[in-house]
């Protein structure tokens, strides 16, 4: 009898255990974020009550926390009795069963919720409001009775992770087959060995039909084949006994001893389904995103070569057992419509015949995953493609030369490199080089900014042209108060400041020119990194001053 999944609006229990501790927490922020999360869920489908209930508390929370937008107090009172009130409504209306209406009281008593939070609801919905200390504290209460009434008993309910159960359950198959198969070999055990053996194996196999059984179609793509390709199970753990480039050819017992194991997982979620699965998890973990990481390149995180060639010959085997090319599928109907025609009266045997022929296999995802991400194992795979439809291969004959020609290329470049780099002699830094460099900076800073010689020039006359208006003004000044005698004029003092100014900038430039030093590595010292030399850490705050300086420069 088939079963109706259950839709639900979480991908997983990690997403859904992630998103209780992120309402639950006491950052500001993780909570922000489980209500976010909690939003598209009900964008997607239907959630429980609690759930509901628990995020628009949660919101209400953050909400007088941050005070957001300037809430008034009177309008954070009705928004917090409105949130208070469907928590009541929307938890105690799913014990409200039978021909006749039971109170709001005694239903909540049945299910363990404080009576006050009812006469709250009472008091929001016929009375006055209550006031805010008072919503605060049934809000946090609130929020703790569905952790306890809700969150805990599903967390403790709830399966644990999917993979995990998957990759425990395959262990005990593998390994009774293992037993098993060592037992026949050795045929010292006896009967009773050989019975024990099977036994073990045949309730592990049990065990892993029974949890395939109980998953849905979509945990072929999440969870089983992710273990699948991992080492131990269709990746031997012995290096030699994985497959080779170029040829990825697996031997016959292996492929053998995995067929059971398919075969089982594809009378559960049928063949074609499974196959399907199993290429495009494959491919997946065959060829990197090009647009992450850019053509022909390769992962941090790749596959090692005995790994990717036991992929690409598991894809090879799939496709000669399970998928029929195009011609050969025309050719099948037409030997069949001929034995139609030509012997009527073996229709029923016929028919039977026909059940044998593979159905067809799509493998677009798998054309598609290659094609947008060439690289070498994503070659080997277009070249098994070929090799099983001699359609295909007309077609992907141009894609796969040009991969050989671009991959060849890319060898010779990175060759030539590698050859230059260790014949090339090793360049010693030198206070010399130092210098010369200082001096090409010096030139790019000039033609943007303008000469030193100009820059001073002109602030030597910025400063003459203060000095004389500075003069004029205590001459004007002095006039006016005919007291020439009596008080001395500034421009002495303005004159001094004028040179004094001159002087520092001229110095700081001539010891500019001087300031890179090439230290000996003789005296070099180990400090940790991010650290100066004698191992202090470096202030490298932002002054505040410098935030009135201008980005651009500015005329003088």
């Amino acid at each position: 009898m088939s079963r109706i999944p259950k839709v639900v609006s979480w991908t997983s229990t990690e997403e859904y255990m992630t998103v209780a501790e992120s309402l639950y927490s006491s950052d500001l922020t993780q909570r922000k974020r489980g209500v976010a999360i909690v939003k598209a869920w009900r964008a997607h489908s239907r959630i429980p009550v609690a759930i509901d209930a628990t995020a628009n508390l949660v919101e209400m929370a953050v909400a007088d926390e941050e005070q957001q937008r300037g809430i008034c107090i009177n309008r954070l009172r009705h928004m917090y009795t409105m949130a208070l009130v469907r928590f009541v409504n929307s938890i105690v209306d799913l014990e409200q069963k039978g021909m006749y209406a039971q109170s709001i009281a005694t239903l909540a008593s049945r299910i363990g919720m404080p009576v006050w939070f009812v006469e709250l609801r009472h008091a929001g919905t016929h009375e006055h409001i209550p006031s805010l200390a008072v919503l605060r504290s049934a809000c946090a209460q609130a929020l703790h009775w569905l952790g306890d009434y809700y969150w805990k008993k599903q967390a403790r309910s709830l399966p644990a992770d999917t993979q995990i159960h998957i990759r425990e359950a395959l262990a005990r198959y593998t390994a009774a087959r293992s037993a098993l198969k060592s037992v026949d070999v050795k045929k010292r055990g006896g009967s009773k060995q050989q019975e024990s053996a099977q036994a073990e194996f045949d309730t592990a196999g049990a065990g892993l039909s029974q949890l395939a059984s109980k998953l849905h179609s979509d945990a072929v793509r999440l969870y089983l084949v992710p273990v699948l390709i991992e080492p131990g199970f269709l990746i031997p753990e012995e290096k030699k006994l994985r497959a080779k480039f170029p040829d990825c050819r697996l031997s016959v017992g292996f492929t053998e001893e995995w067929s059971a194991v398919f075969n089982m997982f594809s009378d559960i979620w049928g063949r074609i389904l499974f196959y399907e699965e199993l290429i495009s998890g494959i491919v997946a973990a065959l060829t990197p995103t090009s647009s992450d990481l850019g053509m022909f390149e390769v992962s941090d995180n790749n596959l090692s070569t005995g790994h990717a060639a036991t992929l690409v010959a598991w894809i090879r085997w799939i496709l000669q057992h399970h998928y029929t090319p195009y011609i050969t599928a025309a050719t099948a109907l037409a030997t069949l419509d001929m034995n139609n025609d030509d012997e009527v009266d073996d229709e029923n045997s016929n028919s039977n015949d026909d059940s044998d022929v593979p159905g067809p296999i799509n493998i677009d995802d798998l054309l598609e995953g290659c094609l947008r991400n060439p690289s070498y194992y994503s070659r080997s795979v277009l070249k098994v493609v070929s090799e099983a439809d001699p359609v295909l291969k007309q077609e992907l004959k141009p894609f796969v030369d040009y991969m050989g020609k671009a991959l060849s290329a890319l060898v010779a470049i990175d060759s030539d490199a590698k050859s230059t780099a260790a014949k090339a002699p090793q360049s010693a830094i030198s206070e010399k080089s130092l210098q010369e460099e200082e001096q090409i900076f010096r030139h790019r800073l000039e033609s943007v900014f303008g000469s030193d010689s100009s820059r001073r020039v002109d602030r030597q006359a910025a400063l003459d042209e203060e000095t004389d208006d500075a003069n004029a003004d205590t001459d004007d000044m002095d006039v006016d108060n005919n007291s020439t005698d009596k008080y001395p004029t500034a421009s002495s003092s303005h004159k001094k400041e004028a040179t004094s100014q001159a002087a520092d900038m001229v110095e700081r430039t001539e010891m500019a020119s001087d300031r890179w030093n090439y230290v000996p590595s003789s005296s070099w010292s180990m400090s940790p990194i991010g650290t100066l030399s004698d191992g202090s850490v470096p202030f490298l705050d932002w002054p505040a001053w410098l935030d009135e300086v201008p980005l651009q420069p500015v005329p003088m």
